[in-house]
């Protein structure tokens, strides 16, 4: 029986100094060699994406803004973006709201109207004026703010986007209404011949709760939200703790 295995990045195959251990990699070598499927799925935008899978592991598609698209290598295999009216709205609601730091991801580039170093490092950003931007689709709209973000705030956006609070609630993503990770890997797993229970998904927070419901088998990781583990099938051990390939260990390999 052929499985596929979906795995977050950030907090879940990455420890926290965004190495992945020999240990883990091996175990994912060994789990592909049976002839399964690896498929992460990350936040992260394709520019990144890549830069954090191990060598050995860079053979497989990632899932990139929360399922707003499907890269493999340079070949994008699925997206699903927002239009510019639907952007233009969300940025007025979150300025009423009073959130004013915003990012738009762009043809894998980020722009936003404010220096992001404080939320995303030395990650390259163009600061422009965002209502001006030539644009004609946008993957995800990022709020960002040092302090909580309201999960209210998501029950006033237009209804053709969602949005999820994450990391510790300074950034808000917004993605088309149907993007998700679980709809992304919907769009592969015919390809691949691939059934839902066939299907082991890890993650740790809020954007991994749909795929976790959806698979056969939802493995939160010991370090998830409390969200995660109750909708989890089983609790590994932590990112820093060798958790996916514990569990590899423990019930595949």
């Amino acid at each position: 029986m052929n499985q596929l295995l979906v795995l977050d990045l950030d907090g879940t195959l990455l420890r926290n100094d965004k190495t992945v251990s020999e240990e883990t990699i091996d175990s994912l070598v060994e789990f592909k060699n049976r002839d399964n499927k690896i498929l992460f799925a990350t936040a992260r935008p394709p520019r990144d994406a890549y830069k954090y899978v191990p060598q050995k592991l860079r053979d497989n598609p990632i899932i990139c803004y929360n399922g707003a698209c499907m890269i493999d290598g340079k070949e994008i295999l699925y997206k699903k973006e927002m239009s510019k009216d639907t952007v233009h709205q969300i940025i007025k609601q979150s300025e009423k709201s009073g959130y004013h730091q915003i990012c738009f991801e762009i043809d894998d580039k980020l722009y936003s109207n404010f220096d992001t170093s404080d939320f995303f490092g030395k990650a390259p950003t163009e600061i422009v004026d965002l209502t001006k931007l030539d644009m004609k689709t946008v993957y995800k709209v990022i709020i960002c703010n040092k302090t909580p973000i309201s999960h209210e705030f998501l029950t006033i956006l237009p209804n053709t986007c969602k949005g999820i609070v994450t990391d510790d609630g300074q950034l808000c993503q917004i993605m088309d209404q149907e993007v998700s990770k679980w709809n992304s890997i919907q769009s592969i797993i015919k390809t691949w011949n691939i059934k839902d229970e066939d299907i082991i998904a890890f993650g740790d927070d809020y954007n991994d709760l749909d795929m976790i419901k959806h698979v056969g088998i939802g493995v939160a990781m010991g370090n998830a939200e409390k969200a995660v583990k109750d909708a989890a099938d089983f609790i590994t051990d932590t990112n820093m703790n060798e958790g996916i390939s514990k569990y590899l260990k423990e019930n595949i390999l």
